[in-house]
């Protein structure tokens, strides 16, 4: 079972509630009952095995019993720049993405996106997505999930390579990571469906801490190339 939220600061003996729709999820998605333990992280993010007192139609107490010990992060961050794309694949990529411990992602449209990305959509679209972060978080125990930004165009895009040691453009005819870290996050740049203009391209090779990353000879889904980049660069340079 996954951890759930508290919007409070936790210690062993406090009695709590969790927030209404945590409340709901545990009471009729895992039909709790009394005497069961569940994990439950607070607001200072910290964890506890908590025990079910009162679960009543709308009413949910819990008592925290034992401290657990915090997942570390990866010592490395990612962050993925990825060009906008379907929903339900962009989806997909924001699931795996966390449980796969991207610190970042950073949302941008690129001349081959079929539905661009505006400020007022991406704000109209945040809270679903922030769901979909939290969720693969819980599920995967991680303490914290990605930041999700995005970006009106690529001079803003740029400016945000430059707090990352080293970016991987993902490409066919690329390179293969190196195994050092170079300071900072470490970027990846992921095309939409059709991928990146030349021009494009090559207005990204231009940067100076800009490398292309193979993912071998064969096109990938862009879903697909970002879960493989974020993979074969979590192997080579660590957790």
């Amino acid at each position: 079972m996954p951890y759930f939220f508290c919007e409070l600061n936790l210690s062993v003996g406090k009695i709590v509630s969790p927030a209404a729709e945590e409340t709901r999820h545990l009471l009729l998605s895992h039909r709790v009952r009394v005497g069961e333990t569940v994990k439950l992280q607070g607001s200072d993010k910290k964890r506890f095995f908590a025990e079910v007192v009162k679960a009543e139609k709308n009413l949910l107490e819990l008592k925290c019993v034992q401290e657990l010990p915090i997942p570390s992060e990866p010592k490395v961050g990612l962050v993925l720049f990825q060009a906008v794309i379907a929903e339900k694949a962009l989806d997909f990529i924001l699931q795996k993405g966390t449980e796969l411990g991207l610190q970042k992602i950073m949302l941008f449209n690129a001349k081959n996106t079929a539905a661009k990305l505006s400020k007022e959509k991406f704000a109209g679209r945040k809270q679903r997505w922030e769901k979909i972060l939290t969720g693969a978080a819980k599920q995967s125990e991680r303490v914290v999930w990605p930041e999700l930004e995005f970006v009106i165009n690529n001079d803003l895009l740029k400016k945000q390579f430059e707090d990352c040691g080293r970016v991987y453009l993902t490409a066919i005819n690329g390179g293969r990571p190196s195994p050092k870290a170079d300071g900072g996050k470490i970027g990846i740049i992921v095309g939409p469906e059709g991928g990146f203009s030349e021009a494009e391209m090559l207005e990204f090779k231009a940067l100076p801490n800009v490398r292309t990353l193979t993912l071998g000879p064969v096109l990938l889904r862009a879903e697909t190339a970002a879960l493989a980049a974020i993979s074969g660069i979590r192997m080579v340079v660590g957790y």
